[in-house]
């Protein structure tokens, strides 16, 4: 067996590298971003990538090379099912319509006039949310029939840029002063709204065409975070930033083991089940006044805590196990096992 791993270093392939050498199997460190990509990985049996949504290289082409090196026959990582929705909210919900998950309900329309003639006869508050984004920064909430006009006119104006870093430096900088947070990261957003070509952010597209709300789910001011591989979870409570509804990005995480009920983690593997994806991170609502759970977004991927790892995990069963554990591992497992599925079936 031998796994080529795109070598993006400070992303998941420092995790999956340190494992092929504890556990003593061939791999190959690879850039992904060479042209020869193909020829490169012909002769291992996986591929995997952790790619990211702000970088524009991966958002051009990271998951037609995965798909492509799938359906040739080969292991990927992420694989279609788990990966294609990555990144992309209106694609997730006609995932959740199509399987049934009790998800948020949700409205896309792509053009104005629909669009305005919803707004007319809906209640509010909805949320607004870009397609695309992560920790909260692409989400806003139309509080009256006259701010979502507004967010539609734009949606079908000039758009919205990819991301927002003021709105993500203005919560490192809340965390700074909480003492959860460095100055270093409050002034790297600073930096990216100032130099948006640091990062190559200004190569990625505007989000316009097209205007997608979501239900807003009353809650007791918190969501759940579950993130799940090789039949284990990730567990923890996010509490919602101060006088504000998102939670996402808020970077104030409980992983107390008391503070995730039973039917939280049920729900989280029912719906890792019905996507049968090899890794997934949900967000999960409680709405407030009749306890439902409601499905709100997913990623094959998550950003890692310091201490992520050093809180224990759920299995599917509802026990929680405080042995120690790399969650990240839980990746390569699955590849693994999907590795040697494979051989056996051609043997």
């Amino acid at each position: 067996m031998k796994i080529a791993i795109a070598n993006c270093k400070g992303s998941y392939s420092d995790h999956w590298i340190e494992y092929c050498k504890e556990h003593n199997i061939a791999y190959k460190a690879i850039n992904p971003y060479d042209t020869d990509i193909i020829e490169q990985v012909s002769d291992c049996d996986a591929f995997m990538w952790h790619h990211l949504h702000w970088h524009y290289r991966d958002v051009l082409f990271a998951k037609q090379l995965l798909f492509s090196l799938e359906q040739a026959g080969k292991v990927v990582f992420p694989n279609f099912r788990t990966g294609w929705h990555f990144d992309d909210k209106v694609g997730q919900k006609y995932l959740f319509e199509a399987l049934g998950v009790q998800a948020a309900k949700s409205w896309v329309f792509y053009d104005k006039k629909s669009a305005y003639e919803w707004i007319e006869t809906t209640d509010f508050p909805k949320v607004f949310k870009l397609r695309g984004g992560a920790g909260s920064a692409n989400v806003r909430l139309a509080r009256s029939a006259k701010q979502a006009r507004r967010f539609v006119r734009k949606a079908f104006g000039r758009g919205y840029p990819p991301s927002n870093p003021l709105f993500s430096a203005k919560t490192q900088w809340q965390n700074f002063l909480k003492g959860k947070g460095r100055l270093y990261d409050v002034a790297k957003y600073i930096a990216l709204y100032l130099f948006p070509k640091l990062k190559g952010g200004h190569l990625l597209p505007r989000h316009k065409g097209y205007a997608y709300f979501q239900e807003f789910i009353p809650n007791e001011g918190f969501d759940y975070r579950l993130e799940i591989a090789n039949n284990k979870a990730i567990a923890m409570v996010r509490m919602c930033r101060e006088g504000d509804f998102r939670a996402s990005g808020g970077h104030d995480d409980r992983y107390d083991a008391s503070l995730i009920p039973q039917d939280v983690v049920e729900f989280a593997f029912e719906c890792y089940d019905k996507l049968e994806v090899q890794s997934v991170a949900l967000d999960i609502v409680r709405e407030k006044e009749s306890g439902e759970l409601y499905l709100i977004e997913v990623s094959y991927c998550y950003g890692l805590d310091e201490d992520e790892f050093e809180h224990g995990y759920w299995t599917r069963d509802g026990e929680h196990h405080r042995e120690p554990f790399n969650g990240v591992y839980w990746m390569m497992e699955e590849v693994i096992k999907a590795v040697s599925y494979s051989k056996e079936g051609t043997a």
